[in-house]
């Protein structure tokens, strides 16, 4: 099926309301378009469960690729707590006028 539908001045257009039902968007909501071959256009919705999907994939391929054992929750949390330790020290070291 195909839609018919016209840019404004600003640039902007509306999505048919058959295309926007079809794919689950409401007002309000993001959307990404990609450029494909031929200078076709893909409009997906901006699925940020989705996205995180994809970067989790990305990353373990990453770590994966490269030998790279990622750190236990219990090592993240440590150099979170020393990270933020340092940056408090700090903060309070420039309140002194240190």
């Amino acid at each position: 099926m195909t839609y018919n539908t016209t840019m404004t001045s600003k640039g902007q257009i509306t999505i048919p309301v058959a295309i926007r039902r079809n794919m689950g968007l409401k007002a309000g909501e993001s959307v990404r378009f990609k450029f494909e071959k031929d200078n076709q256009v893909v409009i997906e919705k901006n699925d940020w469960k989705q996205g995180l999907s994809e970067l989790n994939k990305e990353v373990s391929a990453h770590l994966t690729k490269n030998k790279i054992k990622p750190l236990s929750d219990e090592e993240l949390d440590s150099a979170i707590n020393e990270s933020a330790g340092r940056a408090a020290t700090e903060r309070y070291q420039r309140s002194l006028g240190a």
